[in-house]
């Protein structure tokens, strides 16, 4: 055989062989990757979490009112003359009773020595009936005659000594002359203004409360008021009105505050706080909530099993550095960071987060 075909048989062999021999390779090499693939690959999300529990918040009622004296009155002339003596001026403290002004008397003590000289003789005429009568020798119906003047007699005494006491001008109530209408000389009228005088103690603090919230408000419940000047005091409410103001659909609310020192002058703007009730809540930050598939707000806690638990809560009340929530849990491991990104019944790996949201209260 020639020798170029035999080397050519030679070469041809060892191709084939190194054919099949790279095949089988393939084939063993494509199985071991095939049997890497097949193995389960483990990637489990890590968030960042903050254990929490419930603490007590007071619901309160909030308004913005203002101060108000207990008590206004404009002292009125009931008879009528000239002012002689004026025994108070404007912003003096005065006690009940005590005499502010005084007008001229004129001629009404000799009115009243009049009437008393009358009532005396109406007295006797009376006595002297009265023993006729008891003898037969007057009628009763005479009698009765002379009780009629008697009495007539002591009517006319008791209206001249009120007419004559009504010359004084006499405080109502303990409290400030707040204005003087009248001036010595001046001739007043019945029914002229003569002073205005405030009570201040108690002062009164009146705000307007809402139809939405007025059936929270009870007489006697306490109340925290703040003065512009930030000043607080504590109150009692003591009258809760029953009809609106047809203008606002508001409820007039008076909270009554001791003022022995009469800081509290009328007039000032104060907010009013009124704790209605107690409940337990959670407090957090809003960057915390999330909506569920449903559009449901909620928080996205873990469970002991490192499962995520999707939960509905209740947004009770907002302020600037966080918001309370209801419906939870009273300890819950809440998601903070990495709750968009995970879902109900996921299992994920919890990080305990040093966040100020942790501590469970507000700052």
């Amino acid at each position: 055989m020639n020798k170029s075909v035999i080397t050519a048989l030679v070469l041809a062999v060892l191709a084939v062989g190194w054919i099949l021999t790279g095949q089988f390779g393939s084939d063993e090499t494509n199985g071991e990757n095939t049997a890497e693939t097949d193995k389960p690959v483990t990637n489990v999300m890590k968030v960042r979490v903050a254990d929490i529990a419930a603490i007590e918040r007071t619901e309160t009622v909030d308004v913005t009112g203002r101060t108000e004296a207990s008590r206004k009155v404009e002292l009125r002339a009931e008879t009528e003359g000239q002012v002689t003596d004026i025994y108070k001026q404007r912003g003096e403290r005065v006690a009940d009773g005590e005499p502010i002004a005084k007008i001229r008397p004129d001629d009404r003590p000799a009115k009243l020595s009049e009437a008393r000289a009358t009532l005396r003789q109406r007295q006797i005429e009376y006595n002297a009936s009265a023993k006729l009568t008891e003898k037969g020798f007057r009628s009763e119906t005479e009698k009765a005659g002379a009780q009629a003047r008697l009495d007539a007699a002591r009517a006319a005494v008791q209206l001249m000594e009120i007419d004559i006491a009504r010359t004084t001008f006499r405080a109502p109530f303990d409290g400030t002359i707040e204005a003087g209408h009248v001036e010595k000389g001046d001739y007043v009228k019945v029914g002229d203004v003569t002073a205005m005088v405030v009570d201040l103690d108690p002062v009164l603090v009146v705000g307007n409360i809402s139809e939405r919230q007025i059936s929270k408000i009870e007489e006697g419940m306490s109340g925290k008021v703040t003065l512009i000047d930030g000043a607080t005091y504590t109150g009692t409410v003591r009258f809760v009105s029953s009809v609106a103001e047809p203008s606002t659909r508001t409820y007039r609310v008076e909270l009554e505050v001791p003022n022995a020192n009469l800081d509290i002058r009328d007039g000032l703007t104060a907010d009013i706080q009124i704790p209605v009730s107690t409940t337990m809540a959670h407090f957090v930050t809003p960057s915390v909530l999330t909506l569920n598939d449903d559009g449901i707000v909620g928080v996205k806690t873990v469970a002991p099993d490192n499962k995520v638990t999707f939960r509905p809560v209740d947004i009770i009340a907002d302020q600037p550095d966080g918001i309370w929530l209801g419906g939870l849990p009273e300890k819950i491991r809440l998601i903070t960071v990495g709750q968009e990104f995970v879902i109900d019944g996921e299992e994920v790996t919890p990080i305990d987060g040093a966040a100020r949201i942790a501590a469970g209260s507000p700052s």
